[in-house]
């Protein structure tokens, strides 16, 4: 028994309909494989809520907050990463932060490897290598160090160095102006020039 003209037409269609399948299925599969491929390339931020794929990034950003129409910090970044859920903006590759006092005048500059802005309080959390130069000359240097522009105070439990024209102290549980000034170190650790002063007087 052979297969009539109809016959060969409809096996003929059935095995063109296998094939447009199978050529859809891969062609879907590489889109796939190529979606997952650039998801890869995005980057991962770690932060201390966790680690996952930011809402946003910015690049060559400028971050400015003012209260009350008057400036209290500028902040200036490479690269930022926000986080609505955590309500967090990472910001790394090097961090420079201009300084304003509760007036609106520029008290110092800040600068550190990397940070963290907490949306909200608006609090920034510099680490690594921070240094900030207040407008008199004070220079204050820590690993970690934290300015509330709201609160206009300048913070950090860790260990810190504060070294002014006149004297230098180190210690921890710091707190001080945005201009370096009315600070205070509950626990210090190390001599001032001062008591060196007074030592090499004594020893005369």
């Amino acid at each position: 028994m052979g297969f009539c003209v109809k016959d060969i037409r409809w096996t003929m269609n059935l095995i063109i309909t296998k094939m447009i399948l199978q050529i859809v299925v891969l062609l879907l599969f590489g889109v796939l494989s190529g979606c997952s491929k650039k998801e890869s390339n995005v980057p991962v931020v770690a932060f201390e809520g966790g680690t996952g794929f930011p809402d946003q990034e910015l690049f060559q950003a400028v971050v400015r907050l003012t209260i009350e129409d008057r400036p209290r910090l500028t902040l200036v970044a490479p690269h930022m990463s926000r986080f609505e859920s955590q309500s967090m903006l990472i910001v790394d590759g090097g961090i420079r932060a201009d300084m304003f006092d509760t007036f609106g005048k520029h008290a110092g500059v800040l600068t550190s490897d990397e940070g963290e802005v907490v949306e909200g309080s608006n609090k920034l959390v510099a680490r690594g290598h921070v240094i900030i130069v207040s407008d008199s000359g004070t220079v204050l240097r820590g690993d970690e160090i934290q300015y509330s522009p709201e609160v206009g105070r300048i913070t950090s439990d860790g260990f810190v160095t504060i070294t002014s024209p006149t004297d230098s102290l180190s210690g921890y549980g710091f707190t001080a102006a945005p201009d370096l000034t009315d600070w205070e170190i509950k626990n210090t650790s190390g001599a001032t020039w001062r008591n060196l002063e007074r030592d090499t007087t004594k020893s005369e």
